[in-house]
């Protein structure tokens, strides 16, 4: 079955215990969007590059998030989802109120759990055998010009 959200409500009280009274009893269509923001991002900064160190042309073999090890995302699904929901809930008005300062708060802590994940890696089942050994554990690797 493909997953179609990294979060859930239940991670979102974890974080903010009062989300679920904000006008919403649900928040299923924030999980789906920010699900298909991180995505986005992680096939273009890391899919892409991760791929070709597997040999694998990306633009053949499209990144899979039922192979991503089972909750690694949830953090930064959370985040965003957090991110978009304040955004929804900001007042138009030309002074901050609390929802704008929440909505900058969690884009804040998304951008450095996105940065996080992937300076450590995501581990990706790319031989899609229901099994994340040690070889699967792609880190970004970074190369470094020396002038001679």
């Amino acid at each position: 079955m493909a997953i179609e959200v990294y979060s859930t409500d239940a991670d979102l009280v974890k974080i903010r215990s009062n989300i679920l009274l904000l006008g919403e009893t649900s928040w299923e269509e924030k999980h789906k969007e920010a699900f298909s923001i991180i995505n986005r991002v992680i096939i273009g900064r890391w899919y892409q590059k991760a791929a070709a160190e597997y040999s694998i042309d990306w633009r053949q073999t499209e990144f899979s998030p039922d192979l991503v090890e089972t909750g690694t995302l949830t953090m930064l699904s959370s985040y965003k989802t957090l991110e978009l929901i304040y955004l929804l809930l900001m007042k138009d008005s030309p002074q901050e109120d609390a929802f704008e300062r929440q909505h900058h708060l969690f884009r804040r802590l998304y951008r450095e759990e996105m940065n996080e994940v992937l300076a450590i890696g995501i581990s990706y089942d790319w031989d899609g055998d229901g099994e994340i050994v040690a070889e699967e554990h792609y880190q970004r690797v970074s190369r470094t010009l020396v002038r001679i």
